[in-house]
């Protein structure tokens, strides 16, 4: 092992903990570097997203926060970036998120300490989420809900905030197989990431419909919604679910198809690699759970909000070791998780729950 590489450790490891309830257990089981890599993305990128999420931040300052980060790599980029996100330090609601910009400075200056060859890795995962975040700047200027235009927006949207982190992780998999399997030559595909990682967004929209709303933003998109005579106003009132059930079941049926992927992702992991196949296979569970939870909800309604339970979480790792050592045994459980929302989503029983 590199000592000389940074390491995720101290109040950085414990806000990456408080910022993400589920990305933390799959990031820390990770074998360095691929463990501060994937944090530090994560970190650099939440941060992102917090000050987008930001109320009384002009559209403007938060497009400039975003050009930075997209040319984090160049000379002065850091400095003027950290001294903007510092600025907002105390703006957040959420305490994880305040902290994170507080100790901003400790974050890039892990950054600053990757080596060079490193770095460009970073800058495509910035760039590709700070062009979705762009997006929602753009589309969503506050007050009452907008919403996306086409659903080829929302398509691009997902691309970028969750397919690009999937390019990231399919890198940082391969070089980490490389290191350990040399003999190996066939790696998790790119493509299949960005595909696992579009719908690992979704999955996170429809879960946090209904906040997102209430914060002006509405990604069911006017081309959706137009088939059905609503504006995304409609959307604040929880009884008007019935009318857009068939649409959340149609981006639900869009991540799912992208989830399934995640066999032929999961296959090309050698078994040896029992930590990288675990990193993978916990988040697509845990999304195909949260998926049927919200097949089962009202996700226009800020107290019905999709939630895997934490015994389910725990449930899934205590599980963890026949999956490592088999695909089929994978396998199985995904198409028992993938059957049983199908049967939710078209047979139109909303009141059961999957075991």
């Amino acid at each position: 092992m590199d000592k000389s590489r940074p390491r995720l450790s101290g109040e950085i490891k414990t806000i990456l903990k408080k910022v993400s309830r589920t990305l933390y257990l799959s990031v820390n089981i990770l074998p360095e570097p691929a463990r501060m890599h994937m944090g530090l993305g994560y970190l650099l990128c939440r941060a992102l997203d917090t000050v987008a999420d930001t109320p009384g931040v002009t559209a403007q300052e938060k497009l400039r926060i975003l050009a930075l980060a997209r040319g984090l790599d160049k000379p002065g980029a850091g400095d003027e970036l950290l001294e903007r996100i510092q600025a907002l330090q105390a703006r957040p609601a959420h305490q994880g998120e305040r902290e994170l910009l507080l100790k901003f400075g400790k974050v890039l200056s892990l950054y600053a300490e990757l080596p060079a060859d490193d770095k460009p890795l970073f800058s495509e995962l910035l760039g590709g989420v700070a062009a979705g975040m762009e997006m929602d700047v753009v589309s969503f200027p506050g007050g009452a809900p907008a919403a996306l235009k086409t659903c080829g927006d929302l398509e691009r949207y997902c691309r970028l905030i969750g397919g690009a982190p999937g390019v990231f992780w399919a890198r940082l998999y391969r070089e980490a197989i490389r290191r350990s399997s040399r003999s190996v030559s066939n790696f998790p595909s790119e493509k299949d990431a960005e595909m696992i990682g579009s719908a690992l967004q979704m999955t996170n929209l429809l879960k946090d419909m209904a906040a997102d709303l209430r914060a002006g933003r509405c990604y069911l998109p006017q081309e959706d919604l137009d088939t059905r005579n609503m504006k995304p106003e409609e959307l604040l009132v929880p009884a008007n679910m019935a009318r857009v059930r068939e649409l959340t079941a149609k981006w639900t049926c869009w991540a799912l198809d992208r989830l399934d992927q995640c066999e032929v992702f999961v296959s090309a992991i050698p078994k040896t690699e029992l930590a990288l196949r675990a990193a993978v296979i916990w988040p697509v569970y845990w999304a195909m759970d949260t998926l049927e939870e919200a097949a089962h909800s009202n996700l226009l309604d800020p107290g019905d909000r999709p939630r895997v339970k934490r015994h389910r979480i725990y449930t899934t790792i205590a599980a963890t070791p026949p999956l490592l050592l088999s695909n089929t045994a994978f396998a199985r459980g995904y198409r028992f998780r993938r059957e049983t929302l199908i049967g939710s989503i078209t047979g139109g029983n909303y009141e059961g729950r999957a075991i």
